[in-house]
């Protein structure tokens, strides 16, 4: 029943948004949907309540919450216009559009999407490039980092759980990263780079981005995400005299998140995902096939890299013990397809966000991200080639 409910529940997400034209409504009806079809409705309360009792949620709305107002006050300060104006002179507008999310990649934050979101809007604007366009980009070089870098949470558990050295990680993901890149670069014809601009061009272009600077110090330092949003947020608002931005509340954007995190919580605690797991097993699928299916699907159900990791990469290790699977190649598949399952999850966060930003639909940017996508699996074959040859 675990695959049938997470598929029944997925169905429910995508009509309910089409009907009613709410995100937060179709997260719902999956919710109830994929309860009741497991025979687990009660575990949508205790979902709910962990929810509410943890800090984890509270921390995300201070984040989020916080990038809206640095968002907002970047327009009235019309620092987001000056950025625009610079970074065309030193780069062009769709070579800005990815730079940008894919510096700030290096960071991983909890709808860090949404930090780059209103200047490649600003961008976008400017240039005339469609919305599906600039969010579509602006979230795929976000998250083309995540396939390798070392900062992720599920890298750090990928080497803590197999005693692989980290870096050693890195290097055998990098292709992935790499054609990531490529496919994204070549798939948005983002163009050929040419440095131009003047000095001042760069001091401006740095003076304009000083609150996600100040972001980023503050995460480099290894300070909580929330408190760094928090302080540079409100200190930048009052800066700037935006008063009003400091009491603006995104009710919806609320309510989304409670949502989240309350789905993300049944499907743990109802024991969904490790049904899920069993269910394909019992199947009688490949050992390849089931390291593959279940963190792809865990990724889409739960829209975070380190949560499908975590339940399938136990699994993964079961297999290596018993000497059913290589380790590295086994451990590079269950992270590669977890990922992919995150970056094509209609409850990701970033997805969520930047697709009401733009005003886009989710399925419409899950479309444009599929051929990079293609092109990153060309580096997740490459390697496997080379470690199972």
């Amino acid at each position: 029943m675990a695959t049938l409910s997470i598929l029944l529940g997925f169905l429910s997400l995508i009509i309910t948004i089409k009907f009613f034209k709410k995100v937060y409504i179709g997260v719902f009806s999956a919710l109830l949907t994929t309860a009741f079809i497991f025979f687990k409705p009660s575990f949508i309360v205790e979902g709910f309540i962990k929810t509410i009792s943890g800090t984890s949620f509270y921390e995300l709305i201070i984040i989020v919450t916080g990038i809206y107002l640095i968002s907002d006050t970047m327009k009235i300060s019309e620092n987001s216009n000056k950025f625009a104006e610079n970074i065309h002179s030193i780069f062009n507008s769709k070579q800005a559009i990815a730079f940008m999310p894919m510096f700030l990649g290096l960071l991983p934050m909890p709808g860090g999407a949404m930090f780059t979101a209103p200047m490649v809007k600003d961008i976008a604007e400017e240039k005339n490039i469609d919305n599906l366009t600039a969010a579509s980009m602006n979230y795929w070089f976000r998250h083309l980092m995540e396939f390798f870098w070392i900062l992720y949470p599920a890298v750090i558990l990928f080497s803590s759980l197999t005693n692989i050295k980290i870096t050693k990680i890195l290097l055998i993901n990098i292709p992935t990263g790499v054609f990531a890149f490529i496919g994204g670069w070549i798939f948005f014809k983002v163009g050929k780079i040419k440095f131009s601009g003047t000095l001042e061009n760069w001091k401006n272009l740095l003076k304009s981005l000083i609150p996600i600077i100040a972001v980023m110090i503050g995460v480099i330092l290894s300070i909580p995400g929330w408190i760094v949003v928090l302080v540079v947020s409100i200190s930048y608002a009052i800066y700037y005299k935006n008063f009003s931005g400091l009491v603006k509340i995104k009710w919806e954007i609320l309510i989304l998140l409670l949502l989240v995190f309350s789905y993300k919580n049944f499907v743990e605690l109802s024991g969904l995902s490790k049904s899920f797991v069993n269910e394909l097993q019992s199947m009688g699928l490949s050992p390849w096939w089931i390291i593959i299916l279940a963190p792809l699907t865990l990724g889409m159900i739960t829209g975070i890299t380190q949560a499908a990791f975590a339940v399938t990469m136990p699994l993964t290790v079961s297999l290596v013990t018993a000497g059913v699977l290589p380790l590295m190649a086994a451990g590079i598949t269950t992270y590669y397809f977890s990922v992919v399952g995150v970056l094509l999850s209609p409850v990701h966060l970033c997805l969520l966000l930047t697709s009401d930003f733009f005003e886009v639909k989710m399925e419409n940017m899950i479309k444009k991200i599929l051929i990079p996508m293609i092109f990153s699996s060309f580096g997740y074959l490459l390697m496997m080639f080379i470690l199972l040859k």
